[in-house]
């Protein structure tokens, strides 16, 4: 408790989290330990020296190349074809273009920032009031973490030395449920947060451009981008690539479609776009790096097997038992970076969670289900802060419309945790043991 003490001491003090983890972990293992203090050198290296997380840098270096290679407006475009009905069009259109980017870019901060910044505007330009399109956007953002590729499904098949092409699987039917779970929400409250005419120009929101292509034009201009999620599984399924070497090709694929068809950046701005992604994968490795010596100062004092002890000692039934694991990870999604959460619980966690005869690739899919809640849960909420950024919006006012969502991601949540078969019937079908 001490180490824990410790360590959130510094979070709260201001510390960045990654160096909380040292500067905590060398501070008890000075003064409380005799452990050699070389484990800092050894842990940091062993925690990054991994082929798969090289998948990490790959997959957010090929979702910038395609975000700021015009994917993203037209999925949008795509979207509309099939969603023109009623004024809930545009809140639906929103979820399933996130629902599309997010089998690109593999990131919930990307979907948000690239749909929602297309969408919000439109939105309000169409009655939507601005703290519920703030909040339709950043809930459908983190759709872009369940549907493959996925960073944090790589950083959890790392931490558990699970089979990345399996987990990039399960997460299809989850992502796909929550998406139409989001949309039917949208149907049933968005008369409630609907502006008046008055209030629409008072927003002062500038006309979108129109998309002046026909309905053919649009779908074969969205058909290369939509082709790299494709390549991407039917590659790693096929066995023509690991899903790191996946990555690496979707780079490669990404960056011919964005300069040689859609022609919406040229070669000198890949080192641009190289350096902006470094910087966010370099955030993730370091504290991919740091929370490893953690974990790894956790173990040598026994704190995990105490934590077990601790919780299996709650219940007998293994359903009480995942539910109480289920609120620690909510918590820690509301709390703490995802990355964070995942090297620092999934080793706690999924030894319990085997013991009780979950399967790591089910119980995986909760984890990151549980901490893609927490993207949208203050205090934390990353996708929030990004959408209410996008959209010039308090967050106080985000509050009320998001928390239907936060509902609804709870309901689905529990379909997950009760119904394995919707993360493991998929992988299963297509042969993965």
């Amino acid at each position: 408790m001490v180490l824990f003490g410790i360590f959130l001491a510094l979070v709260l003090l201001g510390l960045p989290v990654a160096f909380s983890f040292v500067v905590g972990g060398l501070f008890y293992q000075s003064f409380f330990t005799g452990v050699n203090p070389n484990l800092i050198a050894s842990t940091t290296y062993g925690g990054i020296d991994s082929f798969s997380l090289l998948a990490i840098p790959f997959f957010i270096f090929a979702g910038d190349i395609m975000l700021k290679g015009g994917v993203s407006k037209r999925l949008v475009d795509f979207a509309k074809l099939f969603f023109k009905d009623s004024v809930s069009a545009f809140g639906t259109i929103c979820i399933v273009a996130c629902a599309f980017f997010g089998a690109i870019s593999g990131s919930a901060a990307a979907a948000v920032a690239a749909i929602g910044g297309l969408m919000v505007p439109e939105m309000i330009r169409n009655g939507y009031k601005r703290e519920y399109a703030t909040a339709l956007s950043s809930a459908a953002g983190y759709l872009g973490i369940l549907i493959p590729p996925s960073v944090p499904i790589v950083l959890y098949c790392v931490t558990a030395n699970a089979s990345i092409g399996k987990m990039f699987i399960s997460g299809v039917v989850p992502g796909l449920l929550a998406t139409v779970a989001f949309v039917i929400l949208n149907k049933m409250q968005i008369k409630k947060w609907l502006n008046t005419a008055e209030e629409i120009e008072i927003e002062g929101i500038e006309p979108a451009q129109e998309n002046t292509k026909t309905p053919v034009q649009t779908v074969i201009s969205v058909i290369p981008g939509l082709i790299m999620p494709f390549i991407i599984l039917g590659g790693t399924y096929l066995g023509v690539f690991t899903p790191t070497e996946a990555a690496a090709v979707a780079i490669i694929y990404g960056a011919f479609v964005s300069i040689f068809i859609y022609h919406e950046i040229k070669f000198s701005d890949l080192p641009k776009i190289a350096v902006g992604s470094a910087m966010t994968a370099g955030k993730i490795l370091v504290i991919v790096a740091f929370a490893s010596y953690f974990g790894k100062l956790l173990t040598l004092l026994q704190i995990p097997g105490q934590i077990s002890r601790a919780i299996l000692g709650v219940s007998d039934n293994k359903w009480i038992v995942l539910m109480l694991i289920v609120v620690l990870l909510l918590i820690m999604g509301m709390l703490m970076d995802m990355s964070v959460s995942i090297i620092l619980m999934v080793p706690i966690m999924l030894p319990i969670a085997t013991t009780l005869g979950f399967g790591e690739t089910h119980f995986g899919m909760i984890v990151i289900f549980c901490l893609a809640i927490g993207l949208i849960t203050p205090p934390m909420a990353l996708n929030l802060f990004v959408g209410c950024q996008i959209a010039d919006c308090p967050m106080s006012r985000v509050i009320k419309p998001i928390i239907p969502f936060v509902i609804t991601s709870m309901a689905v949540l529990l379909m997950i945790i009760f119904i394995p078969g919707l993360s493991v019937w998929l992988p299963s079908m297509l042969g993965y043991k």
